[in-house]
C-alpha cells in the first residue's frame, strides 16, 4: 500500500476525507491514509489588505514535510 499523510483541519474541510476513510475508499484503492491534526502556527487578525495574509498559516506540517498533502 501507498502510504499517504494529510492534516485534519476542521469538519467543513475534512469531513469528506473522514468519511472516505471511514467507508475504506482509500484501503480499496491501496492506500494506507494517516490523517495528524493542523496546528495552529499563529494568531489570525483581521485585515483589508491581502498583503498581510500569510498563506501558510496553518499549513506548517506541510511545508516541513510532516504531511504529503493539505487541503487547497
Amino acid at each position: 500500500m501507498k502510504k499517504v499523510v494529510s492534516e485534519i483541519s476542521g469538519v467543513v474541510f475534512s469531513l469528506p476525507w473522514l468519511v472516505a476513510r471511514d467507508e475504506g475508499l482509500f484501503e480499496a484503492e491501496g492506500i494506507d491514509m494517516e490523517f495528524v491534526t493542523a496546528l495552529n502556527s499563529g494568531k489570525v487578525t483581521p485585515t483589508e489588505n491581502p498583503e498581510d495574509v500569510n498563506p501558510i498559516l496553518g499549513h506548517v506540517a506541510f511545508e516541513d514535510a510532516q504531511v504529503s498533502i493539505y487541503r487547497a
